[in-house]
């Protein structure tokens, strides 16, 4: 739905202007798993020049990606394994490809691994998750500059509701997913049976929640992960034609903690993994589109909050209702 190409370029010239803001262009990389297509991304995104610097672009071709994914769409687990294993960092932060990083994140994320912060968690240990917030849809079907998304951040922020689950913050929308790289090893990743929709991240956690501590970073550092919404409300596609992983992805019974092997994350295939091929795009931090009506902006974001809280206080008492029948809440 929308322009994904779009959102994913806005995700990473977003997320390089806060990087190269705080000084942290050498730590910090963005790594792209291009599943499957014919042209490869790296060779047609449009990036900006700071974009471009710190993003490499992992490219699974399709009769191999074909093959893997079976009568999947989109076998995701095998995309996100692929690109974890083939990163740099000491630490992997998962976020979809259109969910923007804000500068607070990095630099309280930051301030808590050199030692400069209060927060007291074993960041080499902690398996780190944060719930997303949304940016309303009639904002970003327009497709705003980089100035006008931050300004709709920085203003409204505190308007825009979280969705994260209270009785199990870890099954909530992922916004950010994160841990030291030594435990995506020890884990193997997400399960690569988990080929078709849903519940990949919750049988994650469920493996690694006896061995591990899962830190709510959104309580720590704040809610600082917004998801550009390209879905419009009412419209309803997710669970209509989308085949589901299977229930016991949701148990807590799992005995083996990495599913996949020692060759996870696509380890036995020599894939190509690039550099942004194309002319880096200008951005001028002085120009900016006009949002015309600021209140009608707002009004948008406070509705698209009650809706969710709503629908929130909805699964609460679903939640409940399982509680008190015994039954699996996930």
């Amino acid at each position: 739905m929308g322009n994904p190409m779009w959102r994913l370029a806005t995700t990473i010239n977003y997320l390089s202007e806060k990087v190269f803001a705080l000084g942290r262009e050498q730590e910090v990389e963005i790594v792209v798993a291009d599943w499957g297509s014919f042209t490869p991304i790296a060779e047609v995104l449009e990036l900006t020049a700071k974009g471009a610097t710190i993003s490499r672009f992992l490219h699974i071709p399709w009769d191999l990606a074909e093959e893997l994914q079976d009568d999947s769409p989109f076998a995701e687990v095998y995309a996100l394994n692929a690109a974890a294993r083939v990163s740099k960092g000491l630490y992997v932060g998962r976020i979809d490809q259109d969910t923007l990083v804000t500068e607070d994140f990095l630099f309280r994320f930051f301030n808590t691994y050199e030692g400069k912060s209060k927060s007291r968690f074993d960041l080499h240990r902690s398996y780190m998750f944060a719930a997303r917030k949304q940016l309303p849809y009639a904002f970003v079907k327009r497709e705003p500059t980089l100035i006008e998304i931050d300004k709709c951040i920085r203003r409204f922020r505190n308007w825009i509701f979280n969705e994260e689950l209270k009785f199990c913050h870890w099954a909530s929308p992922v916004g950010i997913l994160m841990m030291h790289r030594d435990m995506w090893e020890d884990l193997g990743g997400y399960d690569e049976r988990l080929i078709y929709y849903w519940f990949m991240d919750v049988d994650l956690g469920t493996r690694l929640i006896k061995k591990y501590p899962i830190v709510n970073i959104g309580k720590v550092f704040g809610y600082d992960f917004f998801h550009l919404e390209h879905i419009r409300s009412g419209f309803r596609f997710r669970h209509s034609h989308r085949k589901l992983n299977p229930d016991w992805s949701k148990s807590f019974d799992k005995p083996i903690l990495n599913p996949n092997g020692e060759n996870w994350g696509l380890k036995q295939y020599n894939l190509q993994i690039t550099r942004s091929a194309v002319e880096p795009i200008k951005h001028d931090s002085n120009t900016e589109k006009v949002y015309a009506n600021q209140v009608a902006l707002l009004s948008k974001i406070v509705w698209g909050s009650l809706r969710r809280w709503a629908w929130y206080q909805v699964k609460h008492l679903w939640y409940l209702s399982k509680k008190i029948r015994k039954k699996p809440y996930l």
